[in-house]
């Protein structure tokens, strides 16, 4: 009786759909868009403050933490990246996952994190 009811099993398979910019196999969403292809049409960091001004000394060396601290940091230190992100407004609307400093020019007067 078991092999019977066995022979009589509908077994689920996960159903494809293409994605309708690029053609690949995904399996189906909202969008019907894969995640490259989603990724490329919406902007997650719409309404996040993207840039901040940093007060340097260029004689002791020292950032300016808000309203009046002046920390001592080096670049590329997580006390500066702390700065940076505490400077930012609305970052309590996201998670975030990984940062971290990107390279620029030595005479850049820019600090970029990603």
């Amino acid at each position: 009786m078991a092999q019977e009811s066995s022979m009589f099993r509908v077994h689920q398979t996960i159903r494809r759909v293409l994605c309708c910019k690029c053609g690949i196999p995904i399996v189906p969403n909202v969008a019907n868009m894969c995640i490259k292809c989603l990724s490329s049409e919406v902007d997650i960091t719409e309404g996040l403050q993207r840039q901040a001004t940093l007060l340097h000394c260029p004689e002791c060396d020292r950032y300016l933490q808000p309203p009046k601290a002046w920390i001592q940091t080096h670049l590329e230190l997580i006390q500066l990246l702390t700065l940076c992100l505490m400077m930012l407004k609305n970052l309590n609307k996201v998670r975030l996952i990984h940062v971290e400093f990107i390279w620029t020019e030595p005479h850049s007067k820019r600090i970029r994190s990603s």
